[in-house]
């Protein structure tokens, strides 16, 4: 109830029964009953709107971040009454939003007995994550807005939000001469960029293939092959150390790191890599290394779910999941860490055989805080002269334009 229309139905009453005793006029009497009356009557008429009413709920399961989806929202009236002038909204958590104007509320003037009413709104999902969309919430005020009611109905729906990969540089261009030496370079011929070498012509053979030159030479006709570069095995270790991370909103180290750690996953996946996800928080949810086509699904749930909340080091967090790293296999480690023992992390990892790939996140407005950290551009220049690919990720922009490479002896 209204504060002033509160005061108003009491001191309105007290002053019409006072009149009516001093003056004698029954009138006035009856007045004072009916606007004694009014708020009590008013309540009981109007308790029971939101009692009859159910709500069902068609909304996606899965979305990826900046995506946008229909959802709808079905109120059917069970009663045998008919029900007058209530709204109906859906609860959304920060992170999701309903696209257009108002407060996202529809107004039902009539709902009669087994009636249904629709409400569709359209979900835009700001950034991943896990969330539960609902319940809807039911509101209702009598008809002269002495009361207020509301009743959540309906049940609470999950959605996931899978991190919306970008295109960003090759990641492996450095990766042959990073390689550890004692493992010889798989080839595989077929359609490709690189010349693998000649043999004599079959029918079948594309004539675009035929090289002429060879042909000449040897007097019968002869076909370039190609070689398909390699599918280099990879883990992506992401850093959820909770020391490491800091910013607010879309634009913090864990969020942009994600971002990058799901680029990178896509980008090996569909070069044919086996790749795996070393995600340690304070739940440990990573992925085994796998080259199958539902990989991507299983690290983007992970990557969904994953929150900067492990008391580890970085360096645990390596030690303890060296086997999701393949043999030999290429590690991308995507961190915000300055301090120097990320050089000690990228040793380790080649004196094992794996060529490594380490980009630091940088946080907006960035500073040495703390013994042992480095400038991001200074760690980046000394993992590169150890013969680490060393790469930042600059704040404050889009992702395949953050990202910078480093060069030995800068």
């Amino acid at each position: 109830m209204e504060f002033g229309k509160k005061h108003v139905l009491i001191w309105g009453s007290i002053f019409l029964l006072l009149v009516g005793l001093v003056l004698a006029i029954r009138q006035l009497y009856v007045m004072f009953a009916v606007l004694a009356l009014l708020a009590p009557v008013s309540y009981y008429l109007s308790r029971g709107t939101l009692e009859t009413l159910e709500v069902k709920r068609e909304a996606p399961g899965l979305m990826k971040a900046g995506q946008q989806r229909a959802v709808r929202l079905t109120v059917t009236n069970i009663g045998v009454r008919r029900r007058y002038f209530f709204t109906i909204r859906d609860r959304l958590p920060d992170g999701l939003e309903q696209v257009g104007e108002g407060d996202g509320r529809s107004l039902v003037p009539s709902l009669a007995a087994e009636e249904q009413f629709l409400h569709e709104y359209v979900l835009n999902a700001k950034r991943r994550g896990v969330y539960r969309i609902g319940p809807a919430l039911l509101s209702h005020s009598d008809l002269i807005g002495l009361f207020s009611f509301e009743r959540e109905v309906g049940r609470a729906d999950e959605l996931v939000v899978h991190p919306t990969p970008e295109r960003i540089p090759a990641i492996w261009t450095r990766v042959a001469s990073l390689r550890s030496p004692e493992r010889p370079r798989r080839r595989f011929r077929g359609e490709g960029n690189e010349l693998y070498g000649t043999r004599p012509f079959v029918p079948g053979d594309d004539l675009r293939r035929v090289d002429w030159n060879a042909t000449a030479r040897r007097g019968h006709l002869v076909v370039r092959e190609y070689e398909r570069a390699e599918a280099t095995d990879a883990a992506i270790i992401l850093d959820l150390s909770r020391r490491s991370h800091s910013g607010e909103g879309d634009d913090n180290t864990l969020e942009r790191g994600v971002k990058l750690a799901a680029s990178v996953a896509v980008q090996m996946l569909e070069r044919g890599s086996s790749v795996g996800l070393i995600a340690a928080g304070a739940a440990d949810a990573s992925v085994p290394p796998s080259a199958d086509p539902r990989q991507r699904v299983r690290i983007f749930d992970v990557l969904a779910r994953v929150n900067a909340d492990s008391d580890e080091h970085l360096s645990e967090a390596v030690t303890g999941h060296l086997q999701y790293i393949p043999s030999s296999g290429m590690v991308i480690v995507i961190s915000p860490t300055l301090e120097t023992e990320a050089l000690e992390i990228a040793e380790g990892l080649m004196g094992r055989g794996h060529a490594v790939l380490w980009a630091t996140v940088e946080a907006l407005g960035q500073a040495v805080a703390r013994a042992g950290e480095v400038d991001a551009q200074q760690l980046a220049a000394r993992l590169a002269d150890r013969g680490v690919d060393a790469w930042t990720l600059m704040a404050g922009r889009e992702l395949p334009v953050a990202m910078r490479r480093a060069q030995r002896g800068r």
